[in-house]
């Protein structure tokens, strides 16, 4: 009888026993509304949820960021703003790792946090959250772009969990992600120490002008009070953005420069 061909065995995956597949990685307390998915969440690898993930868009348009159940807008603003410089992204996803694609890929991915003054290696493995099917926390504009969520879950297994990213404070991503220096001001404070209510002085024009002359040396964020359900609470503004009076003296609470990082 003739022998069957050998089938070529399935190559095992990279898991991190560090920070695995279950609900330690998840939660830490069950203290925050995303305890009511505990039963729902289930672990998936991008080859699983599409059928040819990338980790970069070839659009940039394409690997926007968009946040999803976790309360993490502070560490997305700041990935928003690696998004729009590529170098900096480099920096924390080091280049040249084997992808989907590669023979070489063996579900493992490697980045680098800005920790206690140097820069601290994280490895992972690319299982991730997902609720139906679909990734539940971060994503991508092109849900086949892999980057944010891929830095997301590095950032949570530096934090202990994803529940411990829920809350804080943009300036702190800001620093994690790039190593430099981050400063934060009370833009009412501001505006009324420059005679904000007094129109005819032009005090909240003047400081748009003094922080739009920042913008091509710095990069600028801006925490809003009382954001629109389901949006991020902080943004990374641009040039437009800052210009508009109600973005400025109507919602905006704290506006967060990072000094330096070009």
């Amino acid at each position: 009888m003739r022998a069957g061909r050998a089938e070529t065995p399935a190559r095992e995956l990279f898991q991190d026993a560090a920070f695995p597949a279950l609900d330690s990685s998840l939660f830490s307390s069950l203290s925050t509304p995303l305890a009511q998915f505990r039963e729902d969440i289930t672990w998936r690898r991008p080859q699983e949820i599409c059928a040819t993930p990338q980790l970069l868009p070839d659009n940039p348009w394409e690997g926007q960021v968009k946040q999803g159940l976790l309360g993490d807008c502070w560490f997305l603003c700041a990935c928003a703003a690696l998004q729009k410089h590529r170098h900096l992204l480099d920096q924390v996803f080091p280049p040249g790792q084997p992808s989907w694609s590669d023979q070489e890929y063996c579900g493992l991915f490697t980045c680098r946090i800005w920790q206690f003054g140097h820069w601290e290696e994280v490895t992972i493995d690319d299982r991730l959250p997902c609720l139906a099917g679909r990734l539940c926390f971060s994503r991508c504009q092109r849900e086949d772009v892999f980057w944010l969520p891929l830095l997301e879950k590095a950032y949570a297994k530096v934090h202990g969990s994803y529940e411990h990213l829920w809350a804080g404070q943009v300036a702190d991503a800001l620093v994690d992600l790039t190593g430099s220096l981050a400063e934060r001001w009370n833009l009412k404070e501001i505006l009324g120490a420059n005679g904000w209510q007094d129109k005819s002085r032009g005090g909240e024009h003047s400081t748009c002008r003094q922080l739009l002359r920042l913008k091509d040396q710095c990069l600028i964020s801006c925490s809003v009070l009382n954001p629109r359900p389901g949006k991020a609470c902080d943004h990374t503004f641009s040039s437009p953005l800052l210009q508009r009076r109600t973005s400025v003296h109507e919602r905006a609470v704290w506006v967060c420069v990072l000094l330096c990082p070009f």
